[in-house]
């Protein structure tokens, strides 16, 4: 059977190469992600990336398509992971993410479904086409450490919807040197489940020096699935050698509806 040469070259691009939908602006093409760092801005620069999860972003809420987003607005926007038989918009494998650079730091991300049309609003968009998917997690994980506050907030985000973004945010969760974002990254692995996020997130629990961390851990810890949280959750409450962190279990348990949680306060009562 043969091909044309123009199906093979449909079959030989890559993913996501598709420029997004801009309006009232232009795109140009940058090479690299390096490249688009160096630039003195102010610029938005975009790329695709694959995520962990089927999703649908909307720049509207999770239950409306929006017909077009504005790059530079400030609404909230919804991200809804797409389940099987799941009713909504159906979502897809990819999304776009868009860094805003002003002298050469990341001020802020923000992160549109491919379908979504963008009002540039008289600006030059940068794209880059074919990021790899370890350079975008490189990159993220620079702006986690070098953003603006708002920058390295969006970046944990990106990284718990980015595929292979779970081993950045342990480092991160294990290693930044800032409490704030070792909670918030806490946070954002509690959502992934999984034993490499759980493993984690006691971890926290027994080894951060910050106390404020130790409890946001236990609060993580409660936003895992029911089976895999409350069993962590009644294990800290009965035997951890910390007072604090007992009670917030305690507290976290408090607040399932769910027997097993019930019976193990009521036996911590009883004691």
């Amino acid at each position: 059977m043969k091909l044309s040469l123009f199906a093979l070259a449909l079959f030989a691009a890559p993913l996501g190469a598709a420029p997004p939908r801009i309006i009232n602006g232009n795109v140009q093409t940058v090479a690299s992600i390096a490249q688009a760092e160096s630039l003195a801005g102010p610029s938005w620069v975009g790329y695709s990336i694959a995520t962990a999860h089927p999703l649908y972003v909307s720049c509207c809420d999770g239950w409306s398509h929006c017909d077009q987003c504005r790059l530079d607005g400030d609404h909230s926007f919804s991200v809804t992971r797409h389940d099987k038989d799941d009713i909504g918009p159906a979502g897809g494998d990819r999304i776009l993410l868009f860094a805003r650079i002003r002298d050469r730091q990341v001020e802020r991300l923000r992160y549109f479904s491919p379908n979504c049309t963008l009002d540039a609003a008289g600006q030059t968009v940068q794209w880059i086409e074919n990021v790899a998917p370890s350079d975008s997690l490189a990159f993220l994980t620079r702006v986690v450490d070098g953003g603006t506050s708002r920058a390295r907030r969006d970046a944990l985000l990106a990284l718990s919807l980015h595929a292979g973004g779970i081993d950045p945010l342990i480092n991160i969760a294990r290693r930044n040197p800032s409490s704030d974002m070792r909670s918030k990254a806490l946070f954002w692995l509690a959502q992934q489940a999984g034993e490499k996020a759980s493993s984690t997130l006691r971890d926290a629990v027994d080894k951060d020096p910050e106390e404020d961390v130790r409890a946001h851990a236990v609060f993580a810890i409660s936003q895992l699935p029911d089976d895999q949280g409350i069993p962590m959750l009644i294990e800290l409450a009965n035997t951890h050698r910390s007072t604090a962190v007992r009670k917030k279990a305690i507290f976290w348990l408090g607040q399932k509806h769910d027997p097993r949680a019930l019976a193990a306060i009521e036996d911590i009562l009883k004691r």
